[in-house]
C-alpha cells in the first residue's frame, strides 16, 4: 500500500511540476492567469494555468544573407493565426491534463478509498479478534469463578443446612430431656410423699408389731408358769398312785383313772404350740427347729455362733420340704432398700414382712455347713419361678462377702442370672463391682453386681403399670428380662441334703 501512494503521489508532482513550467511561460507572456482546483476528501489541489497570448515574430532581415526568402502569400496569413492556434493547443492541453488530473483523482479515491476500507476492515477484524479473545479468556474466568461461586454457596447451604437440622435434633433432644427431668422431679416428689406415707405406716406397724410381741412374751411367761404348775401335779399325781397301788381295788380302779387322765394330761400338752417347745431350746437355723417338731412356718429364734445377740427370723416350713430360713423377702415396697453397707451387713426390715437378714450372720451360718440357695420369683401377671443352688457360701466383711455358688436349678431361666464365682457385694458407698462405673448408684440398693449384672432383688420396687423398662428395679434377667420389676421376691437358706 504504502508503494502504491508514492507512485501516485510521485506522478502528480510530475504533472504539478509540468504544469509550474507552463504557469511560468505564460506569467512571461501575459499577466492573467486560469486556476484548476482538485477535492480529494479532506484535501484540495489547486492548479494555476497561464493565458497563452501568441507569440511575437522573430525578427527577420530582410535581405539578410540568411534569412530564407516566404514568397509564399499562405504563409504570410497564418503568421496572424498563430495565438490563437496556440491557445487552442494549451486549452487542449489543459483539458486533457484535467481530464487525466480527474482520473488520476478517481483513480486515487478508488485506490485510497479501497486501501483504507481493507485497512479498516483488517484493523476492525484485529481488533475484533482480540476483543473477542479478551472476552472469551473474560467469559471462560466469570464461567470458572461463577462455577466455584456455585459450588462454595452450594456448599455454604449444605452446611448450614446440616447445622439447621443438628441444631433442630439437639433442641429436640434438650425438650425431651427436659420433659423426662420434670417427668423424673414430679415421680422423685411423688415417691417421697410416698416413701413418707410408708414410713410413717411401718413405724405404726412396728408399733403394733412390739406390742404383739410383748402379749406374746407375757403369755409365753404365763404358759411356762401353767406348764410348771402341770408338772408340779403330775408329780404329785404319780406320787399319790405310788402311795395308792398297795390299796384295794379300789384304789386300782382310781389309780387306772388317773393314769388314764396323765395320758390325757400329757397329750395335751404335746399338742401344744411348737413355738412354746422351740422357745425353750436353742437353735442355729430353721432346719435345727424343723428337727426338733415346728412345722408351722412363722417367725422363730436362732442364736448364731459368734453373734452376740439372738435373731429373729421367718422360717418356711412348707416349700421343697421346709427348713429354709429366710435371707431376704419383697412384696409391697413397704421396706426401703437403698441401703449402706453397714445396714446391710447387720440386717434391716421385719421378718413378718419386707427385710434384710444380714451378710455377717449368713457368712456366719454358710461357713460351718454347707448349705443351698432358693430364689423365689414373681411377676405381675401371676407367674412363678424359682431358682436354686446346691452350694451355697458367703465370704467374711474382710472378703467383701464374696459370694460362691454352683448346682443350678429351677424354672427362673436357662442359667444362672447371677454369677456363679468371685462377685463381691457392693452398696452405694462401698464400691467393690468390676464395671469403671457405679453400679450401686445407678442400679439403686445392695447387691453382688458384676459388670452391673443380670440380676439386682434389691433394687427399687415399682408399683403395677410401672414396673416395665425400669433398670434400677427388682431385676432377674432370665426370667422376665433386664428391664422388667417383678412383683415379689423371697431368698432363703438351708444345710445341703435335706
Amino acid at each position: 500500500m504504502p508503494s502504491r501512494l508514492a507512485m501516485l503521489l510521485g506522478g502528480l508532482l510530475l504533472i504539478v511540476a509540468s504544469t509550474t513550467v507552463a504557469q511560468r511561460r505564460g506569467q512571461e507572456a501575459a499577466g492573467r492567469r486560469r486556476a484548476h482546483r482538485v477535492q480529494h476528501g479532506q484535501c484540495s489541489y489547486t492548479f494555476v494555468l497561464p493565458e497563452p497570448e501568441p507569440c511575437p515574430p522573430e525578427p527577420e532581415a530582410f535581405g539578410g544573407s540568411n534569412s530564407l526568402q516566404r514568397d509564399s502569400p499562405a504563409a504570410a496569413l497564418n503568421l496572424g493565426d498563430w495565438p490563437s492556434q496556440r491557445m487552442r493547443q494549451l486549452e487542449k492541453v489543459l483539458e486533457n491534463n484535467t481530464q487525466w488530473l480527474q482520473k488520476l483523482e478517481r483513480y486515487i479515491q478508488m485506490n485510497l478509498r479501497l486501501e483504507l476500507a481493507q485497512a479498516q476492515q483488517h484493523m476492525v477484524q484485529n481488533q475484533t479478534a482480540t476483543m473477542l479473545e479478551l472476552g472469551t479468556s473474560l467469559l471462560t474466568q466469570t464461567t470458572a469463578q461463577t462455577r466455584k461461586l456455585t459450588d462454595v454457596e452450594a456448599q455454604v447451604l449444605n452446611q448450614t443446612s446440616r447445622m439447621e437440622i443438628q441444631l433442630l435434633e439437639t433442641s429436640l433432644s434438650t425438650n425431651k430431656l427436659e420433659k423426662q427431668l420434670l417427668l423424673q422431679g414430679h415421680e422423685l416428689h411423688r415417691l417421697q410423699g410416698h416413701n413418707s406415707a410408708l414410713e410413717t405406716r411401718v413405724q405404726a406397724l412396728e408399733t403394733q408389731q412390739q406390742a404383739e410381741l410383748a402379749s406374746l412374751r407375757g403369755e409365753k411367761e404365763r404358759l411356762r408358769r401353767l406348764l410348771g404348775r402341770q408338772s408340779g401335779a403330775l408329780a404329785g399325781l404319780e406320787r399319790t398312785l405310788r402311795a395308792a397301788s398297795s390299796n384295794s381295788s379300789l384304789l386300782q380302779r382310781q389309780q387306772h383313772q388317773l393314769l388314764q387322765s396323765v395320758q390325757r394330761l400329757m397329750r395335751v400338752m404335746a399338742q401344744g404350740p411348737a413355738s412354746i417347745k422351740a422357745a425353750e431350746q436353742v437353735f442355729q437355723d430353721c432346719a435345727e427347729i424343723q428337727r426338733f417338731g415346728a412345722n408351722a412356718s412363722g417367725i422363730y429364734t436362732i442364736h448364731v455362733a459368734n453373734v452376740t445377740e439372738p435373731r429373729k427370723v421367718f422360717c418356711d416350713m412348707e416349700a421343697s420340704g421346709g427348713g429354709w430360713t429366710l435371707i431376704q423377702r419383697r412384696e409391697n415396697g413397704s421396706v426401703n432398700f437403698q441401703r449402706n453397707w453397714k445396714d446391710y451387713k447387720q440386717g434391716f426390715g421385719n421378718p413378718a414382712g419386707e427385710h434384710w437378714l444380714g451378710n455377717e450372720v449368713v457368712h456366719q451360718l454358710t461357713s460351718r455347713a454347707t448349705y443351698s440357695l432358693r430364689v423365689e420369683l414373681q411377676d405381675w401377671e401371676g407367674n412363678e419361678a424359682y431358682a436354686q443352688y446346691e452350694h451355697f457360701q458367703l465370704g467374711s466383711e474382710g472378703q467383701l462377702y464374696r459370694l460362691s455358688l454352683s448346682g443350678y436349678s429351677g424354672s427362673a431361666g436357662r442359667q444362672s442370672s447371677l454369677v456363679l464365682q468371685g462377685t463381691n457385694f457392693s452398696t452405694r458407698d462401698a464400691d467393690n463391682d468390676n464395671c469403671l462405673c457405679k453400679c450401686a448408684q445407678m442400679l439403686s440398693g445392695g447387691w453382688w453386681f458384676d459388670a452391673c449384672g443380670l440380676s439386682n432383688l434389691n433394687g427399687i420396687y415399682y408399683p403395677a403399670r410401672h414396673h416395665v423398662r425400669k433398670l434400677n428395679g427388682i431385676r432377674w434377667h432370665y426370667f422376665q428380662g433386664p428391664s422388667y420389676s417383678l412383683r415379689a421376691t423371697r431368698m432363703m437358706m438351708r444345710p445341703s441334703g435335706i
